[in-house]
C-alpha cells in the first residue's frame, strides 16, 4: 500500500463498486486512446486495461510510476504533471481521480482539447455541482459556463469520504463530460472573455462588470443589452449561456470591441 502524499493531494479510491461504474462510463470507441490521469495505486488502471484500448497513464509521483510499471507489464506510464503533459494527437478518452487542488484546471484543459471525446473525472462534489448548476443558483458561475462552451456534463455518482484513503474532508462526485460535436460559437475566446468579465465581481450587476471592458461605457452597453433582450439590472449568475452569447453577438458592432483573433 502506497503512503499518500499530501503535497500532491493524494486520496486513493477504495470503493470497488465506484471503480466498476467509472470504467463502464468511459465507453471507448474504435481508435480511441484512454488517458488515465493520476492512476495512483492502479485501482482503475487494471480495469481500464481490460477494455482493450491503448492506455496512457499520467502520474506525477515517481514512486507510484515505478510501482505501476512493475505491476502492469507493458503499461505506458509516464511521470508527468497533467497540467502540462502532452495529450494524444488523436482521439482519446480521459479518466481519473483528480487531485482536488488542481482538478479544475486539469478538467478545463482536457475538455478544451479538440481530441478529447469524453472525460470521466472524480472531483470534489462542490466542483461537480458547479458544472451542472442552473442559472440563479449559488453554484452557478464561470466554471458552469466554461464547461457548457465545450461540453455537456452530468453527474454519474456521488461518494462520501469513506470511499477513499485517507478520507478527504469533503464529499466527491464523478462527472461525465461529453465534448460538443459542433462548437456553440466560432469565437470561443471572445465568449470566454465575456463570461470571465461578467463574473469579475459576482454580486455586481452585469452592466457594472462590463463597464471599462475593452473601453466600453455605460452608454455603449445599455443599447447592447436591450438589443440582446437582457434586463440591464440583471446579474451574470442569472444568465444562460445562450443569453451570454446573445450579448456577445450584439457587442461586436462596436469598433472598440473587435473580434478576438
Amino acid at each position: 500500500m502506497a503512503k499518500p502524499k499530501k503535497k500532491w493531494g493524494q486520496n486513493f479510491l477504495r470503493n470497488r463498486g465506484a471503480v466498476e461504474k467509472i470504467v463502464a462510463a468511459v465507453e471507448p470507441e474504435p481508435g480511441d486512446v484512454i488517458v488515465e490521469i493520476g492512476p495512483g495505486e492502479g485501482v482503475l488502471t487494471g480495469k481500464l486495461l481490460e477494455l482493450g484500448h491503448p492506455l496512457v497513464a499520467l502520474e506525477i509521483d515517481p514512486e507510484l510510476t515505478g510501482r505501476l510499471a512493475a505491476r502492469f507489464a507493458g503499461l505506458d506510464v509516464r511521470t508527468a504533471d497533467a497540467l502540462d503533459a502532452p495529450l494524444p494527437e488523436g482521439p482519446y478518452r480521459a479518466v481519473g481521480n483528480l487531485p482536488y487542488n488542481v482538478g479544475t484546471p486539469i478538467l478545463r484543459r482536457v475538455i478544451a482539447d479538440p481530441n478529447c471525446r469524453r472525460a470521466v473525472f472524480m472531483l470534489q462534489k462542490e466542483v461537480a455541482d458547479r458544472l451542472v448548476a442552473k442559472p440563479g443558483t449559488e453554484q452557478y458561475g464561470y466554471l458552469t459556463l466554461y464547461g457548457q462552451v465545450f461540453a455537456e456534463a452530468r453527474i454519474l455518482m456521488r461518494l462520501g469520504p469513506k470511499s477513499f484513503y485517507p478520507p478527504p474532508r469533503v464529499d466527491s462526485a464523478v462527472v461525465v463530460l461529453d465534448p460538443l460535436a459542433q462548437p456553440r460559437t466560432t469565437d470561443r475566446e471572445g465568449l470566454l472573455e465575456l463570461i470571465s468579465t461578467s463574473f469579475r465581481m459576482r454580486r455586481k450587476k452585469l452592466i457594472n462588470n462590463l463597464i471599462g471592458w475593452r473601453g466600453l461605457t455605460r452608454a455603449d452597453i445599455l443599447p447592447v443589452l436591450t438589443a440582446a433582450g437582457v434586463d440591464p439590472d440583471i446579474r451574470a449568475e442569472q444568465l444562460s449561456l445562450a443569453e451570454v452569447e446573445g450579448v456577445r453577438s450584439c457587442l461586436f458592432p462596436f469598433p472598440t470591441i473587435g473580434r478576438v483573433p
